[in-house]
């Protein structure tokens, strides 16, 4: 029997690379995706152990004194000097910070070359040396002063690089951070030193009530030294620190659904395979039975190309996925952050999702389709008859044309095939919908953001400032968490305390009851809420809960926002009536840097929506390569197949003596009404099952996707499924040529 197998594979070469390419996709794909995703995640907390990451920062106008260093140990504080030299002008359009080399905290992670110990010698942020076209080896000029990059480094504080943390986005070309020897160092001129001191707390155990209680300890010791703190931030508001971590795995949920879709398509195609295999080896299959062969030879001997085909899938998949595609989805994160060196780890969940999982599938449908199908008797195989039903007459047509009546025949005869066909159809469309859709979905959220912001300028405040500009708004914006059920976490609402009379937000109905809120109409889709609902806010910075009730829905879409009039709010926080922290204007406003936290313009808001989307944007790209690739190879294997099984009445006919192209109008023109109905009809289902899957993804991360695809997706899915469908045609076209007369008398029953 095992004789058979070359012949099998030669002779249904089509399906099995067809199948070959959709199992390597899926464990190429996934492997390497979910390897990267995990090694990044398990590179970055490694990183921030052995790099000793601080827990946070202060920038004083002078060094502080052994007696204050003594004060903070014996509050469990070790800080730790990081001074650094700031460089506004680099290369004509950037910036730099140099700091000294590092011994305790933040240490410096190599890319390349080795740490500066030389005077004369610097290591450079890798992500801002290649922005910048900046090699090891190159001399650079700073402040006049020549350089030799003798290493790219990556810091832990700088994950990001946010110059300034008042900043929206970070800017890898525009700013970077470098690394000299302490002799370098101690040459600059002491006017120009940043005296920064990183710290750590060395209890681990503390709450986040009492590290902050700590942190408020750690300003009074500073304040009561005489030291003149121009800032002092801690880690969790640090945004070089906590952007990354936020964004890290945020296109996992994606192409874990692209997975899934096709763990879905392997499934399909392998249960449509092993009917149609099981059909026509129906005689030979009959004659094995008949000459003594057990149940169990047979069905081992049928499930020897599924088993050949997924090993070798598993292993060139696995192998492509951790060397060719590896670099790729490196790009996503290494393109955007400043993180060490990845340490790549062998990921046990992709193993299992992309590999274990769809060879199962395999082998257990192929097992159950010939398991179920052998207890017929040997006389049935040999008869070709595998129907457990007596055939029912065949319908009496009404009075059309031969050949309609030939094709509506065609049609009736093979309509389980075309069902299949029509699934298969459904399935392969929504893979490429789903490809085609995410880049216009993302692109209108940016959009609707940028619809919704009512203002040009926003000014978060440290404390409170008068302004003379009399068209600029007070408010009061706040952060609270709300519990998500389908995503099973905690996720962070954005409040909005605005004025009596607002002008910016006067569209908005806020309600005058006490402890009733408005909500943006993505938070309500969002947590699936409605007016009248009841929803619990926590803060965890001050250990309280809020318990609010939804009094109206609004049309705002740009973020997962709840609006309340300012004084409610400073009522609900338990603030001093009166309190706001921020300003909006469409006016610039001139407030001085030492009242400013962050000034933020509708560009950055907008830009910031751009950069989070980014995350997306590789993944997107993939997607949409193979989603084509895999919804020809679908289509081709489905219509091959349904060429197939007509192949005996194709060579009646062609002894009836209707020529090639003849036949082709008969049996083709029948698959073509098929595909180009169901090519329409699935749009609207297709769209449906995409709304569900965006709520499967919002479930895994804090925002909120709307639903969104403009026509030119729809009208683009149905005409390369057209397209598609007529290429293959031609192959087709080929294979009814070469179906011989003989084939009608070999098969005489």
């Amino acid at each position: 029997l095992n004789k058979r197998l070359p012949r099998e594979f030669k002779k249904n070469a089509g399906k099995y690379i067809g199948i070959f390419f959709i199992l390597i996709t899926t464990i190429m794909v996934g492997s390497s995706f979910m390897a990267v995703m995990d090694s990044a995640v398990h590179t970055l907390e490694v990183n921030d152990e052995e790099c000793r990451i601080e827990d946070g920062y202060f920038e004083v106008a002078e060094p502080i004194t052994d007696d204050v260093h003594k004060k903070l140990e014996d509050v469990n504080v070790k800080a730790v000097q990081n001074y650094y030299l700031a460089v506004n002008e680099f290369d004509k359009d950037a910036s730099l910070s140099i700091f000294s080399e590092r011994k305790e905290l933040n240490l410096a992670s190599v890319f390349e070359g080795e740490l500066p110990d030389e005077a004369g010698e610097i290591g450079i942020d890798r992500l801002f040396a290649r922005n910048r076209k900046i090699k090891v080896g190159d001399v650079i000029d700073i402040n006049g002063d020549a350089y030799k990059v003798t290493a790219t480094i990556a810091v832990p504080d700088y994950n990001c690089l946010y110059k300034n943390n008042q900043d929206l986005l970070p800017n890898t070309s525009g700013f970077g951070v470098c690394i000299v020897s302490e002799e370098d160092f101690n040459k600059y001129d002491t006017d120009q030193i940043i005296y920064r001191y990183s710290y750590v707390i060395e209890d681990e155990n503390l709450s986040e009530a009492e590290e902050k209680q700590l942190v408020e300890d750690m300003q009074k010791i500073l304040v009561k030294s005489g030291a003149n703190i121009s800032t002092f931030l801690t880690a969790e508001r640090n945004q070089a620190i906590t952007f990354l971590r936020e964004d890290i795995g945020k296109d996992g949920p994606v192409m874990k659904v692209f997975i899934y879709i096709l763990i879905i398509i392997i499934a399909f195609v392998f249960a449509i395979l092993t009917s149609n295999n099981i059909e026509s080896e129906a005689a030979i299959i009959g004659t094995l039975r008949a000459s003594g062969y057990k149940k169990s030879e047979i069905i081992w001997h049928y499930l020897s190309p599924t088993i050949i085909i997924a090993i070798i899938s598993s292993v060139v998949g696995n192998a492509l996925g951790y060397t060719v595609m590896i670099k790729p989805f490196e790009e996503l994160y290494y393109g955007t952050y400043s993180i060490a060196p990845l340490e790549l780890r062998f990921n046990v969940e992709a193993f299992v999702t992309t590999t274990i999982l769809p060879v199962v599938i395999m082998i257990i449908i192929n097992w159950w389709m010939l398991y179920s199908k052998l207890s017929l008797a040997p006389l049935k195989f040999l008869r070709k008859d595998l129907r457990k039903n007596k055939q029912k007459k065949a319908r009496k047509l009404p009075d059309f044309k031969f050949l309609t009546r030939f094709r509506i025949r065609v049609l009736l005869q093979n309509k389980i095939s075309y069902l299949i066909l029509f699934i298969g159809i459904f399935i392969s469309s929504f893979l490429l919908m789903f490809g085609m859709g995410l880049d216009p979905l993302i692109d209108n959220y940016v959009d609707e953001i940028d619809d919704s912001l009512t203002y040009e300028y926003q000014y978060i405040l440290k404390s409170p400032v008068e302004v003379e500009n009399k068209q600029a708004e007070k408010v009061l914006s706040y952060s609270l968490k709300t519990w998500f059920d389908l995503g099973e976490m905690d996720m962070s609402v954005s409040f909005m305390g605005v004025s009596e009379d607002t002008k910016f937000f006067d569209e908005i109905p806020i309600s005058d009851n006490k402890n009733e809120i408005t909500i943006s109409k993505p938070l309500a889709e969002k947590l699936n809420l409605d007016i009248g609902d009841e929803l619990v806010f926590k803060d965890d910075y001050y250990n309280k809960e809020y318990k609010l009730k939804v009094g109206q829905i609004c049309e705002y879409k740009g973020s997962l926002t709840a609006f309340v009039k300012r004084d409610e709010l400073n009522r609900i926080l338990g603030n001093p009536q009166g309190t706001y922290n921020s300003y909006i204007s469409n006016e610039k406003l001139e407030i001085e840097e030492e009242y400013l936290a962050k000034y933020v313009t509708r560009a950055d808001m907008v830009g910031a929506a751009k950069e989070l989307m980014k995350s997306f944007e590789g993944v997107m790209q993939i997607i949409n390569i193979f989603s084509v690739v895999i919804y020809m190879i679908l289509m081709y294997i489905l219509t091959k197949t349904v060429i197939e099984k007509n192949a005996i009445p194709i060579s009646y006919m062609k002894v009836f003596g209707y020529n090639n192209k003849e036949i082709g109008k008969l049996y083709l023109n029948a698959t073509t009404i098929v595909v180009c109905a169901s090519l329409f009809i699935c749009i609207p289902v297709e769209a449906l099952c995409f709304k569900y899957i965006l709520v499967y993804i919002g479930s895994m991360i804090e925002g909120h996707i709307p639903f969104y695809l403009p026509a030119w997706v729809y009208i683009g899915i149905i005409l390369i499924g057209i397209v598609a469908y007529f290429a293959i045609n031609t192959l087709h076209i080929k294979k009814i040529n070469k179906i011989s007369m003989s084939e009608a008398l070999k098969n005489r029953e």
